[in-house]
């Protein structure tokens, strides 16, 4: 059995009247692409990756960390 989540606020205007974090934040936004690509550069590579979330890089391997941070093209700029 596994324990109940801890509560999270999905009412957007209820999380900003009460000051909460809305259960759609940033940061949950971000380790879900986070994840996404991480499974996309794996099958992209045709092998196991090992990520360090802190660093946020692939441990040991160039090639999936050129996957990570690619080239734009022309014209686009962040």
């Amino acid at each position: 059995a596994f324990p109940d989540p801890t509560p999270q606020q999905i009412d957007f205007v209820e999380a900003v009247k009460q000051r909460k974090t809305f259960a759609l934040n940033e940061a949950n936004g971000h380790r879900s692409c986070t994840l996404v690509n991480m499974g996309l550069a794996a099958l992209r590579l045709g092998r196991s990756l090992r990520f360090d979330p802190e660093k946020q890089l692939f441990l040991d391997d160039e090639g999936a960390n050129r996957l990570i941070d690619q080239p734009m093209r022309e014209g686009w700029t962040i």
